[in-house]
């Protein structure tokens, strides 16, 4: 009876907290990845990784349950990796992802503005579809040497301009994974994923 009770308050308060208030977008995002390796042993025998440049894309889903917050899951494409300069030719580690992170959004409110200035932050999980070193003459694939699952968190702030019911936005995100890359054996070495990720989004009023 005291489980059914509880229930029943919870539903109660997320409906109170909805009532007028809730917001539904879905729609599609895209845009520019700046990525590169971070950790201890993110180099090359004694170099330093620079940055791969590639793109990110897919589509949100947000539901925002009160006036301030907002909840945002969202799944995309993105390629990450880091880049060796050489003195022949540049080396590009190219590892792309399919990319799930749940974001909890805050909004800030501008009276009497159509624009929405927001934060966010969220776990994310990376399911790895591609693992490859290329460089102008050769392509390895290394798929096996890479962990097929890449935990993270994504931290950002955008804004969006709202269009009657629908929203046209732009944002910008760091993601930091905090799990290893390497496969290759227990004492793994220390490299992680680290992108800046720049978007834009439009998002199709559901309510």
């Amino acid at each position: 009876m005291k489980k059914r009770t509880t229930v029943l308050i919870i539903l109660a308060t997320l409906l109170f907290m909805t009532n007028g208030v809730a917001q539904m977008q879905i729609g599609p995002k895209a845009g520019l990845n700046i990525a590169n390796f971070v950790g201890d042993d993110a180099n090359f025998f004694g170099i330093d990784f620079e940055s791969r440049t590639g793109f990110t894309g897919g589509i949100f889903f947000m539901f925002q349950f009160s006036s301030l917050f907002a909840i945002q899951p969202e799944a995309y494409y993105t390629m990450k990796g880091a880049t060796l300069s050489g003195e022949n030719s540049d080396i590009t580690f190219s590892l792309d992802y399919i990319e799930v992170p749940v974001l909890l959004k805050l909004i800030i409110p501008v009276e009497g503005s159509n624009i929405r200035p927001s934060v966010f932050a969220g776990p994310s999980v990376g399911f790895n579809t591609t693992a490859k070193i290329k460089s102008e003459s050769e392509e390895q694939d290394i798929k096996e040497d890479v962990k097929s699952t890449d935990f993270g968190l994504v931290f950002g702030g955008g804004i969006g301009i709202m269009i009657g019911k629908n929203e046209l936005g732009f944002d910008i995100r760091y993601i930091l994974g905090l799990s290893s890359l390497d496969d290759t054996s227990s004492n793994a070495d220390d490299i992680k994923n680290a992108v800046i990720s720049f978007n834009m989004y439009f998002g199709f009023s559901l309510l």
